[in-house]
């Protein structure tokens, strides 16, 4: 029998072979990237993982063929991003081997192509495969390019969201138990880095003990907030339990950005990209930003690419010493844990 192409239930299994065996059975934690064509997928990958300006994803072609980007930094940020065109079809022939290995699947969904039914369908089918092949894995689904005139209320974005959430969870309902989280996401702020934030924690099994490590560092040190990022990629990769306020995670990854931009001029930066000293984990680069509210912005590298952003009153700021020293025993304590 002829086929003028592939069945459309071959494609995906015939791509996975395409990229080698090995990159399915390679058990480092992988991210899935998929969704409907011209969703912004690519463009997500390379501003987040790769410091592409956002404007020149326009100039960006369609994604062909899967896409392997690997990130290795340390060891927290350390998985591979598979990258899917979006005539790829995840059905029963879909090498199992793939899901089994992938800690999440992010779904794209491009906001400002209504009805989403086309997308809806194919999320939901994808996610009934990845959940049948793997039930631990967990989904995201990012609502993106929420960035145009029609997105300017933000109640607008929050029916969408919600509209999206209903239908989805409706058609999934009695089917498939899954962990589903759903954002609203553009590449000209960061709800995108928020958003993978959240991603990347999800493949870091140690998570619940760093966080609990951040929460004895901020109670013991008087501080109201921590994040420990990513410095390239600006993903917070843990905080502190108490609930992340965007605004809040805004001004430290900018923080980041203005510490880079400086060292950049003034300071030894590893290929213009980390922090003065990130070719080790024992340097003692610091950063203190004075806001005009009466709280201040404290960075500190703690390993290679790793960053401590923390939000503190000024007045706690009176112990600098013991400020250091808790971050000192903070830094131990990451060591013992990846030892």
């Amino acid at each position: 029998v002829r086929h003028s192409r592939p069945p459309a239930t071959a494609r995906v299994g015939l791509m996975a072979a395409a990229m080698g065996e090995d990159v399915a059975s390679d058990e480092t934690p992988k991210v899935l990237l998929c969704g409907p064509n011209r969703g912004g997928k690519t463009s997500i990958l390379k501003v987040v993982f790769q410091k592409m300006s956002p404007h020149e994803t326009l100039f960006l072609e369609a994604t062909q063929k899967p896409e392997l980007t690997a990130v290795s930094r340390n060891a927290l940020m350390r998985f591979k991003v598979l990258d899917f065109p979006g005539s790829a079809v995840f059905d029963d022939s879909s090498d199992p081997m793939l899901f089994s290995h992938t800690g999440v699947v992010v779904f794209v969904i491009d906001a400002q192509e209504e009805p989403y039914t086309e997308a809806l369908a194919m999320a939901k089918k994808t996610i009934e495969v990845a959940h049948k092949v793997n039930p631990k894995i967990s989904f995201d689904i990012l609502i993106h390019k929420v960035d145009g005139d029609q997105f300017f209320s933000d109640d607008h974005k929050t029916d969408i969201q919600r509209d999206i959430h209903s239908k989805l969870t409706e058609e999934l309902q009695d089917k498939v138990d899954a962990q589903i989280m759903f954002h609203c996401t553009s590449i000209y702020d960061h709800t995108i880095f928020e958003a993978f934030s959240k991603v990347v924690q999800k493949l870091i099994p140690q998570l619940p003990v760093l966080e609990q490590c951040l929460d004895y560092l901020i109670t013991n040190s008087r501080m109201e907030k921590a994040y420990l990022f990513d410095a390239v990629s600006k993903v917070y990769i843990a905080s502190d339990p108490q609930p992340v306020d965007l605004q809040s995670y805004e001004l430290c990854s900018d923080m980041i950005d203005v510490v880079i931009d400086v060292s950049c001029i003034y300071g030894m930066a590893q290929d213009g990209m980390a922090l003065p000293g990130y070719t080790g984990s024992d340097s003692k680069s610091s950063c203190v930003i004075h806001l005009n509210n009466g709280t201040l912005l404290y960075l500190r590298e703690v390993d290679c690419c790793l960053a401590l952003v923390c939000i503190l009153r000024e007045e706690n700021f009176d112990r600098q010493h013991l400020l250091d020293y808790n971050i000192k025993v903070f830094k131990e304590a990451l060591t013992e844990i990846f030892r």
